[in-house]
């Protein structure tokens, strides 16, 4: 997903259970040409993969979604509306390695996405 977003902030709570992001996505990347011609709208996909993109440069190390228990869409993203994304992430991290992720990505202060998912780093 190269150049889809820029990231602006990244906070992390002392001990690593909460963190909160931001990204600048760019409504010029070309997956918004054919998603939607004249109503650019980021696909749902894309909005799992930064959230493990994200968490990735929070833990810093690589992670693998095992498991994705409930992913719910609240709302479209139009990029040239709403370019600027929140991501607030609650980590539980397990002593095997397992991170259990509940995830809230936000524009304009309204949650367009809910995810609760299963990382292996």
């Amino acid at each position: 997903m190269n150049n889809l977003y820029t990231l602006r902030l990244m906070e992390s709570s002392p001990d690593g259970s909460a963190v909160r992001s931001e990204i600048m996505l760019n409504s010029r990347h070309t997956i918004f040409e054919g998603h939607f011609p004249g109503n650019p709208i980021l696909p749902g996909v894309c909005t799992i993969q930064i959230i493990r993109e994200l968490l990735e440069i929070s833990i810093r190390k690589p992670l693998k979604m095992v498991a994705a228990g409930s992913v719910k869409y609240l709302g479209f993203v139009n990029p040239e509306i709403m370019p600027l994304l929140e991501f607030r992430f609650q980590l539980n991290h397990a002593e095997d390695g397992t991170i259990y992720c509940s995830a809230v990505v936000s524009a304009h202060e309204k949650a367009v996405c809910s995810f609760k998912g299963t990382f292996h780093g």
